[in-house]
């Protein structure tokens, strides 16, 4: 796996609210798809960081291979990109890999991901717009 200059630990676990995975709303590159981006951590060290930043009821779930490579039953829709290690649910910019670099760091054992994408926060709704990390 070639990392770029930009990479962080690989995450190990997803959150999950009451309704499922929890993650930022994204401007999508395709709005028709089925996809979406959730919280992904490293450690609990970031996970309760995060977890302090919020009142939301949320818990920690392990991120599997499987749940990147079709839809999780509890969602219906595909993990396409992890927002890795953030330090709370609402900032100016996360810092996220794709599900399939992911992938690639977890079956090759590789304690670093590519961080691929920002998701920088848009002051008039609050959703974030995808801006490709330049290697």
């Amino acid at each position: 796996m070639t990392i770029n200059a930009l990479s962080v630990a690989t995450p190990r676990y997803l959150l999950l609210g009451s309704d499922g995975p929890v993650g930022p709303d994204v401007i999508q590159l395709k709005p028709d798809t089925d996809s979406f981006a959730v919280f992904g951590f490293s450690s609990k060290e970031r996970y309760d960081r995060f977890c302090a930043a919020t009142e939301l009821a949320l818990r920690p779930y392990p991120l599997m291979r499987g749940h990147l490579r079709k839809p999780p039953e509890f969602t219906g829709k595909r993990i396409t990109l992890i927002c890795v290690d953030s330090s709370g649910p609402v900032e100016a910019e996360f810092q996220a890999t794709t599900a399939d670099s992911l992938v690639l760091a977890m079956e090759t054992g590789s304690d670093q991901v590519p961080i691929n994408f920002h998701l920088i926060a848009r002051q008039q709704d609050g959703a974030y717009t995808l801006q490709p990390v330049e290697l």
